[in-house]
C-alpha cells in the first residue's frame, strides 16, 4: 500500500511524534472551482495536497486573472501561515475535485520547534516553491507571448511530464483558460499561437492534454522568439 501525502510529508519526524503530529491535520474535500481561502484573508491554516490539484491564484483589479500556479499532490500551499499574523498573498481554489490536509498555525509551528530536521524539511519546501515561482517570472517578464508559452509549456512538461512514444505529455488537463492567467495574455491569443505550434509540429493536444512532440524545436522556437 502506496503512503499517503501527509505520512510522506511527515517521513522527516522522528517516530516518537509523528503519530502524534498526523493527528493535528484536518482532512478537507473541495469540489471543483470551490475556495479554500481568498487572498488577503488571515493566514490560519496551513495545507497539503493529498490528491487533485489546486489553483494558486490574483485577480487583478481590473477582472484579469494570473494563474501563479497549479498545485499537485504533494504539494504545499497557504505557507503564509508560517509567519505571525500573516496574510494569504494569493487565493487557492480547486481546480478539480480534491483533497488536502489542513493544519492551524499554531500546530505547524509548534511540530517545526520540536524536532529541527522538520523543521529544515519545511524551509526546503518553501524556498523550493519560491524558486519555482523565480523561475515562472523569468519566463514570462517582458517577453513576446509566444516565448511566454514556449516556456511555460516546457516547465510544466519538465516538473509533471509523462514521456511516451509520442512525446512528452503534461500530465493533467489544460484550457486556453489556463495558459492565459499563467502567461499573462487572453484566451485568444494563447489559442492562435497553439494553433501554430499544432502546425508546425510542435505540440499536439487531446481531451486537453498537451503533448510536445519535439522538445528540441521547442527550445529553439522559443530562443527565436527572443
Amino acid at each position: 500500500m502506496s503512503q499517503s501525502q501527509l505520512d510522506q510529508f511527515l517521513g522527516y519526524l522522528g517516530e516518537a511524534l509523528r503519530e502524534e503530529a498526523k493527528s493535528l491535520f484536518i482532512p478537507e474535500s473541495f469540489e471543483k472551482d470551490q475556495y479554500i481561502f481568498v487572498e488577503q484573508d488571515e493566514a490560519t491554516h496551513f495545507y497539503l495536497v493529498e490528491e487533485g490539484i489546486v489553483e494558486a491564484n490574483i485577480v487583478h483589479g481590473d477582472g484579469r486573472l494570473y494563474i501563479m500556479s497549479f498545485l499537485h499532490p504533494g504539494d504545499i500551499f497557504g505557507e503564509a501561515a508560517l509567519q505571525e499574523e500573516g496574510v494569504y498573498s494569493y487565493s487557492a481554489v480547486a481546480h478539480s475535485d480534491c483533497r488536502a490536509w489542513r493544519i492551524s498555525w499554531d500546530d505547524i509551528q509548534w511540530i517545526a520547534s520540536r524536532d529541527p530536521r522538520f523543521s529544515l524539511h519545511l524551509a526546503r519546501l518553501v524556498a523550493q516553491k519560491l524558486d519555482q515561482s523565480y523561475y515562472k517570472e523569468r519566463c514570462i517578464a517582458g517577453e513576446r507571448v509566444e516565448r511566454r508559452i514556449a516556456c511555460i509549456l516546457l516547465k510544466m512538461a519538465g516538473e509533471k511530464g509523462i514521456s511516451d512514444k509520442c512525446g512528452l505529455s503534461i500530465g493533467f488537463p489544460l484550457t486556453n483558460r489556463d495558459i492565459a492567467g499563467l502567461v499573462g495574455s487572453t484566451e485568444e491569443t494563447v489559442s492562435r499561437i497553439l494553433s501554430r505550434f499544432k502546425k508546425e509540429g510542435l505540440i499536439a493536444s487531446e481531451d486537453r492534454k498537451i503533448t510536445i512532440l519535439d522538445v528540441t524545436a521547442l527550445n529553439a522556437h522559443l530562443d527565436q522568439a527572443m
